[in-house]
């Protein structure tokens, strides 16, 4: 059994509302793209900014000696906690 819309006659081919329609379904289309970009984009500038977080809390956590041995000290430590997220 086929649909009822398979159906209907159209003599004038397809009208201005389907028309319209599909130029607003296009845009919402875009607007999905667009929107999809702009989450992804969010979500990965968190999981970044939650990396950097953790990244400089263990670098705390170091003891002095495992930092002497890599060339840093405290206060480079202290220098890099101080730092906002976004900066590397």
């Amino acid at each position: 059994m086929s649909d009822c819309i398979d159906t209907i006659d159209r003599p004038y081919g397809t009208g201005p509302v389907e028309r319209a329609g599909s130029t607003i379904g296009r845009g919402i289309d875009q607007l999905v793209a667009v929107s999809a970009k702009v989450a992804t984009a969010a979500v990965l500038t968190l999981l970044t900014l939650q990396r950097r977080a953790r990244e400089r809390s263990d670098l705390a956590a170091l003891p002095n000696d495992i930092l002497k041995d890599v060339g840093l000290s405290r206060a480079d430590i202290e220098a890099e906690l101080n730092k906002p997220l976004w900066l590397r």
